[in-house]
């Protein structure tokens, strides 16, 4: 793929074409364009939108809580990305990619993006590549990004790493999961929600969640617990509301800032590592092989 043709298609996704879109992402999913590349003309665009990620157990129902906010988030005028993460197959590698069928509220709407990708079974649901989705959609315009995980577990705490505000979704019946999560994620967490808020329980998990931050955050007098039902639809709009609270916000917010300069620093290291390697591989790869001769001599 020429330079001429790659710098076509990022002029026509700037303009938000989503079928220029597309071909960014799966050109950079296939290898058929450098990330590197890629990222010289997206990446000075990359804080321009609010990049939130949400987290949780399967079945919390993570997708459906993105769905509805949608609506909420266009009504004050705000566009919308969304980079769906599905478990990948352990023995083929394929996803069914099921936020798509979730995540309706999209159709027939040209400022909302919704893109699904498979984890390739990497620790934490989170691959590179969500990363580099979330800058073109950055680069195209959109104010705010989703990037939504797999599931729960410690090395979730990655989300963290390439977003400005964390999201952890519960559901009532997740108060043993809470005790897990200590020294994980829900340290990490911006925003806490109680989804399915309709069902039995609801309050204690609201008190065990206040017990545990209380524990262990610092500035716990500042996290916000929602509690949502994508059933009933409450909940949905203050939640809604508080996120375009903090897009108006987001260059205040000190401690965003200081993730962005971490983010910066992260994918500079990372893409001088990929250099050093890429210029070595052939070097080692001959050493491994004059190895491998000498132990068959």
């Amino acid at each position: 793929m020429t330079l001429n043709t790659l710098q076509k298609i990022l002029k026509k996704a700037k303009k938000n074409d989503f079928i220029s879109i597309s071909d960014l992402m799966t050109g950079i999913e296939t290898g058929k364009f450098s990330r590197e590349e890629v990222s010289q003309h997206v990446f000075k665009h990359s804080n321009s939108a609010v990049k939130i990620g949400i987290t949780g157990p399967p079945g919390s129902g993570k997708s459906s809580l993105i769905n509805m906010l949608i609506p909420q988030l266009r009504s004050q005028g705000i566009s919308v990305g969304v980079i769906a993460i599905d478990p990948s197959s352990p023995i083929t590698g394929g996803s069914f990619l099921g936020d798509r069928v979730r995540i309706n509220n999209a159709i027939d709407d040209e400022d909302v993006f919704v893109r699904s990708m498979g984890s390739r079974a990497e620790l934490g649901g989170i691959t590179e590549l969500a990363e580099d989705f979330s800058d073109i959609l950055a680069f195209t315009g959109k104010d705010i990004v989703f990037i939504e995980t797999v599931g729960i577990g410690q090395s979730e705490y990655s989300v963290s790493e390439i977003t400005d505000l964390t999201m952890l979704v519960f559901v009532p019946e997740s108060g043993d999961e809470i005790q897990l999560l200590k020294a994980g994620i829900l340290e990490l967490a911006d925003i806490f929600i109680i989804n399915k808020y309709d069902r039995d329980d609801s309050n204690l998990m609201v008190k065990s969640i206040n017990n545990v931050i209380s524990s262990t955050k610092k500035d716990s007098a500042d996290k916000q617990i929602f509690k949502t039902s994508c059933k009933t639809g409450d909940g949905i709009k203050d939640l809604g509301s508080a996120l375009v609270k903090s897009h108006s916000s987001i260059e205040k917010n000190e401690s965003v800032k200081s993730r962005r300069k971490e983010r910066f620093a992260r994918r500079v290291r990372k893409m001088v590592e990929n250099r050093i390697i890429d210029e070595k591989k052939s070097e080692i790869e001959s050493e491994i092989e004059e190895i491998i001769n000498k132990k068959n001599e």
